[in-house]
């Protein structure tokens, strides 16, 4: 059975990572229009199968979502959004898949060790980056955009390069602790890479070489808390705004990764958001809702794309949209909570793998300030987000009681083991 699972677990995270949509997906039609019937159907089987393995670790899982209250609370929110939506279907469905998709995350976070998740992500990514490689010499048409720009099986060249920088990671963390297959990891990272450059994906090429800069600085975390504290107020504020910087007002490095001028300037996008947040500020226009209303159409008018804007290029600012400052606010905590406990996890498992759910937390909260992956449903990332969250509510606290005493007595210069 166990086997079984988790063969249900890998086509989850396969079809969540958007493989097969530039085959099916009609580039013509609304966001509202683009969720196909079928795999939606497909899903949703999915999520009552994964409810349904769930039953037998119900009173572990139930704990679970009672010490991860946040991520409940949003799910309950979107689900009350309803109420208050401007388009209330969309806001129901969107909804509902949400659900699915959070009790997927509790499953893969509840039965799976870091190691785990972290292998069933990184495989999931590396099937559809061979898969594109494949259809970019067969079907060249569909993996292509008319624009030049490579989408492989995915719809759009923003989604593979958000699927490869999230693979590239992956696998640059698989190939330093796992000897073994160390050949096998380097050489789909490197595809990984190739292919988010022949994407273009400004957003996705900036976030890679920040988390890749990450990696050798992880002997940081041995230094003692006060020495850390210092060095993340110092990192964090730098890597943000040098990710807003670079993909938003640096036209040169634009221009050579093939971004249109038209499209990079986000910050014209943002004001009018802004604006419209500023009617609903509180609980906002309902979940996954404002882009399909006639307030979402006016400011894609507004700002004059080339194409309809399908969400606000930063995740805060959409949460904010459909979930207001209450939703923006329990997203927040939900990171503030992963981080501090992802931290305190790396720094007392010297073990590579264990580092994965801080380096997830960090690529998440990096890739939201240009693009948008919080609470989208149906997709690898929130999927894995959810998954190390309820992870780290089940074991972090546990695992960290004596992590600041013994980190204290060793000697400030202590270094990692980068391999095995």
């Amino acid at each position: 059975m166990r086997k079984f699972e988790r063969i249900v677990i890998f086509i989850l995270l396969l079809l969540a990572t958007g493989a097969g949509q530039s085959f099916i997906v009609n580039p013509e039609a609304s966001a509202a229009d683009r969720g196909q019937s079928v795999t939606q159907v497909i899903f949703g089987l999915i999520y009552l199968v994964l409810i349904l393995f769930l039953v037998k670790f119900r009173s572990s899982a139930l704990s679970l979502v009672l010490k991860d209250r946040w991520l409940a609370a949003l799910c309950v929110l979107a689900i009350l959004s309803v109420a208050w939506s401007v388009e209330p279907a969309e806001s129901l469905r969107r909804s509902i898949a949400l659900v699915g998709s959070t009790i997927a995350g509790l499953y893969l976070g509840l039965l799976n060790e870091p190691k785990e998740q972290l292998k069933a992500v990184g495989y999931a990514i590396g099937l559809g980056a061979l898969g594109s490689v494949a259809v970019a010499i067969l079907v060249p048409s569909v993996a292509f955009m008319p624009t030049g720009e490579l989408q492989g099986v995915y719809f759009l060249k923003n989604t593979l390069g958000h699927m490869m920088s999230l693979g590239a990671f992956c696998f640059a963390l698989m190939a330093l602790y796992e000897r073994g297959r160390r050949v096998v990891h380097v050489g789909m990272f490197l595809l990984c890479c190739v292919l988010l450059v022949l994407s273009k994906s400004a957003t996705a090429a900036v976030v890679t070489m920040l988390m890749l800069i990450l990696l050798p600085l992880r002997k940081l975390l041995y230094l003692r808390t006060r020495r850390l504290l210092a060095a993340i107020a110092v990192l964090g504020p730098v890597l943000a705004f040098t990710t807003i910087w670079i993909v938003n007002s640096s036209e040169d490095l634009l221009a050579a990764l093939g971004r249109s001028s038209s499209l990079s300037g986000r910050i014209p996008l943002w004001q009018h958001v802004l604006q419209q947040i500023g009617d609903r500020p509180i609980l906002g226009y309902g979940f996954s809702a404002f882009w399909n209303s006639w307030q979402g159409e006016r400011v894609s008018d507004a700002v004059n794309w080339d194409s309809a804007v399908p969400h606000a290029h930063n995740g805060f600012l959409e949460v904010w949209l459909g979930l207001g400052i209450v939703g923006l606010v329990m997203i927040l905590l939900s990171l503030s909570r992963n981080f501090l406990l992802s931290l305190r996890i790396a720094r007392s498992n010297r073990e590579m793998e264990y580092s994965w759910p801080l380096l997830l937390v960090i690529f998440t909260a990096l890739y939201n300030l240009t693009e948008n992956s919080f609470l989208v449903v149906n997709t690898t990332p929130w999927i894995a987000y959810c998954a190390a969250s309820y992870w780290l509510a089940g074991t972090a606290r546990e695992a960290a009681r004596t992590t600041e005493e013994e980190l204290e007595a060793q000697p400030a210069e202590a270094e990692p083991a980068f391999s095995s």
